[in-house]
């Protein structure tokens, strides 16, 4: 049998198990056959690819792809000067500082959809779904602004933000259906906000240290399967891979008074971190993952060196506590996630 009289079903099945975008791309030119096999509406999942997002991009934005450890340099003028911020799904949460611009890009469709103005510099996306214009779907984004840390949630052509107000300085937030979970800075406690009244729907105690009796700070909230987990391990104060330590909690709901209990494994899942959030991926769902660990960007803090910082992608295996390089070297200038689509 000739390669282009394969059966569609057997050619479908295998651009499903393609796990880089550019080889399903590459399937698709193949021919008009293996073309029809791949339909653009049903690609294969994607790993997340780490995304340069420093201020000021050139016109051609650096990706690394998880997958196949390639770096990879797409042309993207609409980038140009502007800060791209943020986990996401298909698009970026971008900024432009001189235009004061807040848009969601996809730098694969060049597609650009322009968002309601902020008074503020500093964005960070809390929930861009795959698809923001058709699903319908809020797109929630959190600012600073005059000590105040606000979240605003809008749908594609809004006007003007859904607001809510929060205290400056919390750490740990994420966004679940409709509702908005955030760590108090004072108290440390959990509250659970309703994005669209603001009213408070409950409050989570406060994790306590076993050893001290304090409170202790959850510096990341991430949903995974419905299920709140709590991540304390702040990233970026290491002068060495090593130094970094995770610890992982869930939230337990069965008694009349939640609390958090530490869990040693999460199993079959994957946490990925940026500066701000993360999300979690089921590792048996993606060739190559490994479950029970935490992927992160660790900033290096470098004296000696003529850089100041380094940041190598990282991996914490939750088995042995132990961190390491995910890759060897440092992705320069690559600090958050993205998911790449090309619908």
């Amino acid at each position: 049998m000739d390669w282009s009289d394969l059966p569609l079903d057997l050619l479908h099945l295998i651009s499903k198990s393609l796990s880089d975008l550019s080889d399903f791309i590459r399937f698709r030119a193949v021919c008009k056959r293996w073309h029809c096999a791949a339909p653009i509406a049903d690609p294969p999942r994607q790993l997340p690819w780490v995304v340069a997002t420093r201020d000021g991009l050139p016109n051609t934005v650096r990706f690394y792809s998880l997958s196949t450890g390639k770096i990879y340099s797409v042309s993207f003028a609409e980038a140009k000067g502007k800060r791209l911020l943020g986990s996401s799904h298909d698009y970026m949460l971008a900024f432009d500082p001189k235009r004061r611009h807040l848009t969601l890009l996809n730098p694969f469709t060049r597609s650009e959809i322009l968002l309601p103005p902020t008074d503020s510099d500093w964005h960070r996306p809390l929930y861009i779904g795959p698809d923001p214009v058709q699903s319908g779907d809020d797109v929630v984004v959190c600012w600073h602004s005059s000590g105040i840390l606000t979240v605003g949630s809008c749908r594609p052509g809004d006007q003007e933000w859904k607001k809510i107000q929060i205290p400056e300085g919390s750490y740990g937030h994420t966004y679940y259906k409709g509702k908005y979970y955030v760590n108090e800075r004072e108290t440390l406690a959990t509250k659970v906000i309703d994005i669209k009244t603001g009213a408070t729907l409950s409050t989570i105690p406060p994790l306590i240290c076993t050893k001290t009796g304090q409170p202790r700070r959850l510096d990341y909230l991430v949903m995974s399967s419905g299920e709140l987990l709590g991540v304390s391990g702040r990233k970026w104060t290491c002068n060495t891979i090593g130094d970094h330590k995770f610890e992982v909690y869930q939230l337990d709901n069965e008694n009349e008074v939640a609390r958090w209990i530490k869990i040693d494994s999460i199993g079959d899942r994957v946490l990925f971190l940026d500066d701000t959030v993360g999300f979690c991926l089921r590792a048996s769902e993606f060739e190559g993952l490994k479950g029970d660990c935490i992927y992160f960007i660790a900033y290096l803090y470098k004296a000696d060196a003529d850089v100041l910082y380094e940041y190598p992608l990282c991996r914490y295996n939750l088995k042995n506590s132990r961190a390491e390089a995910a890759v060897p070297g440092a992705l320069v200038n690559m600090s958050s996630w993205f998911f790449p689509s090309i619908l």
